[in-house]
This record gives C-alpha cells, structure tokens and sequence, in this order.
C-alpha cells in the first residue's frame, strides 16, 4: 500500500513540477530516511520509475532516489542548503572544505586530494556554487 500511495504521490508530483515554476517554487525537494535533503530545479524536469529508484532529470544531470529511502518529498523557493553529493565533483575544480560547526578547514585542487588528506568524519564540501555533506571514511 505504501509503496502504491508513494508512486502515486511521485507521480502526481511530475505533473506538478510543469507548474511549479510559475508559482515561485522552482525546486523539488526530496528528503530520505536520513534527513538527507536533495533539491532540483523543476525547469525541463522529468520523473521516472525504475527498479525500485526514482529518477530526477533537468538540464543539470540526473539525480538517483531509492524510492525505500524516500520520506519526504515538497516544492520550494530556494534549494537546501546542504546536500548529500550524489554526484562526483569534476576533478578539475577547486573544492573548499568546512567543519560541520562552519570553520573553513582547507581549500584543495580536488575532491579527491580533500579526502586523502582529511582525518575521518563529516564534511561540508563547497564547490561550482554547490555545497555538499559529505563523510570521509
């Protein structure tokens, strides 16, 4: 029942982002079981099933949900703040790394030197105007 009702909200959803963007609520927001909050841009967006994932496409990529994971789902006039990367950071662009408390921790060539030289734990990573929550294990 559960699994029926969520794929009848996402659904109802997609038919609601062709117009969400005329009432200034230009992202979808997608929140999973951990509090994890990830915003799209409802411009040219498309919604898909498959395989047990939902499938959020725009003009900036596409973007994977586990639909067990999925909790919450809502419109909103700015993105969350902080995202979980879900995506890889291009390897050429700079990547700038905060403490969870906000305290600037390193700036770095790349992602993958960030994390080389990271002690473990939780991240902000920053980066192309995106910023990401992300754990270096």
């Amino acid at each position: 029942m559960k699994k029926v009702l969520l794929t009848t909200t996402m659904a109802l959803a997609g038919a609601a982002a062709l117009h969400a963007a005329d009432y200034d609520y230009p992202y979808l927001t997608l929140q999973t079981a951990d509090g994890t909050k990830q915003s799209v841009a409802v411009g040219s967006l498309t919604l898909t099933f498959a395989n047990g994932q939902l499938v959020a496409t725009n003009d900036e990529g596409s973007y994977n949900f586990a639909l067990a994971d999925l909790t919450k789902m809502y419109f909103a006039e700015n993105t969350s703040a902080i995202v979980t990367m879900l995506e890889t950071i291009p390897t050429e662009s700079t990547v700038e790394v905060y403490a969870i408390g906000g305290r600037l921790v390193g700036r770095y060539s790349s992602e993958s030197e960030a994390r080389q030289r990271l002690d473990k734990g939780i991240y902000i990573f920053k980066c192309n105007n995106r910023t990401y929550k992300t754990t270096v294990k």
